[in-house]
């Protein structure tokens, strides 16, 4: 019963050092602190490892995982428009049978939003597929983010 024990934990340990993660997400705000009624613009930052890319917002495709930024919805902020990919790359790709929009080392996303109450937090997740064509595979990426003004 130890010998399983023991294997499976060794299991375990094996597997969760496999876990890639081949895109690391940062946040910027506003270095000034922002008042009740200012309209602000958050910055989303993904530093992409070399040989692998990320798919942007906005695909004209189906079929891969576009990065998705949702907020939790709350009292404290306003969503201004939508999240906006900031230079991202086209290429045409067989596989999804078009142009698809990616990025390679730096990914930037750009969201508005206006401030209603004092001290907002603006919190939510982020869903993205990174990729590399160096074997073909794909990671899809799940990632928490929390903006304190």
């Amino acid at each position: 019963m130890k010998k399983i024990a023991l294997l499976c934990i060794l299991g375990l340990t094996l597997a969760s050092a496999e876990i890639l993660k081949p895109a690391k997400w940062s946040f910027e705000s506003p270095k000034v602190k922002s008042k009740v009624g200012d309209t602000v613009t958050l910055t989303f930052i993904a530093k992409i490892e070399k040989n692998w890319y990320l798919y942007s917002s906005e695909l004209k495709v189906e079929g891969p995982t576009p990065t998705e930024i949702t907020f939790t919805p709350n009292a404290s902020y306003q969503t201004i428009g939508k999240v906006q990919a900031i230079n991202p790359k086209v290429k045409h790709d067989d596989i999804w049978g078009g142009n698809v929009h990616y990025f390679i080392k730096e990914a930037r996303f750009t969201q508005k939003v206006k401030i209603l109450k004092p001290n907002a937090v603006i919190e939510g997740k982020i869903n993205c597929q990174t990729c590399t064509d160096t074997d073909g595979k794909c990671i899809p990426i799940k990632e928490k983010f929390k903006f304190e003004l």
